[in-house]
């Protein structure tokens, strides 16, 4: 029998539970007799080692000490959606042979122009700055209008009890995409080992994916249809069917 470890990162405002229909119908579609396939989706803001009070090297450090302890299997597979991508390519960074595939989802490489690193560093400091001292309701709905979901069919319901408004504000400066260097290397080193998903309507994704297939054109670049850049939401059956075949084909 074989067994695989999926490690599962959720975005910005994401909560471990936003994998529950990916797991479920990934459970499915591997053979129970063939495959046994464990799950590791860590609450990773409210873990203190891995929280976003740490630099984005120091907390990939801490994953893959994480991951040891909490996974098994030789077959590991991580997968990072949004956020949780770019903390995937990290983490993946530091030890590319403990993991068989790497599975990037509405993921940004990173930014290569210093201008534009300066533009998101202002503008993630302003969203820091909403996000510790605005109405709950307010930001969220702001958060939401951004151009770069337009396109998805889902706003997922998030409830000011379920989260840390000091640990938002710092993952948005910490983790910023203006303190994240450019991962491309990172991708194109290691291209047979990576998916690479976006949404159809995600127009500033489709963009990235069309840069990077030019640079790294052998990765399994994956493009789901009727899905903006919350593909986790939008095509919650496509994607894992997609996660799936995949996986199984790289098994074999």
């Amino acid at each position: 029998m074989i067994e695989i470890d999926f490690i599962m990162l959720h975005g910005f405002l994401g909560l471990p539970s936003d994998w529950d229909h990916i797991i479920e119908d990934v459970k499915v579609d591997f053979d129970e007799n063939k495959y046994k396939v464990n799950f590791y989706c860590p609450d990773y803001f409210n873990i203190p080692s891995l929280s976003p009070k740490n630099s984005l090297e120091k907390v990939a450090d801490e994953f893959i000490n994480c991951i040891r302890h909490n996974t098994r299997a030789n077959i590991k597979v991580l997968i990072g959606y949004s956020l949780g991508g770019r903390l995937a390519l990290h983490i993946f960074e530091k030890n590319p042979a403990f993991f068989s595939n790497l599975i990037l989802i509405s993921a940004n490489p990173g930014i290569a122009n210093e201008d534009q690193k300066l533009q998101r560093e202002i503008q993630d400091k302003n969203w820091s700055e909403l996000f510790l001292h605005n109405p709950w309701e307010e930001v969220v709905e702001k958060w939401n209008q951004q151009n770069v979901f337009e396109g998805s069919l889902f706003e997922p319901e998030r409830e000011d009890t379920k989260y840390r408004r000091d640990l938002l504000g710092k993952a948005l400066i910490n983790w910023s995409l203006a303190k994240q260097q450019d991962k491309r290397n990172v991708i194109k080193e290691n291209q047979a080992k990576i998916v690479w998903i976006a949404g159809d309507k995600d127009k500033k994704y489709i963009e990235i994916t069309k840069n990077l297939y030019k640079e790294a054109p052998d990765v399994h670049y994956l493009i789901l249809p009727e899905s903006g850049h919350r593909v986790l939401f939008d095509n919650p059956h496509e994607l894992s069917r997609s996660i799936y075949d995949q996986i199984s084909k790289s098994l074999k």
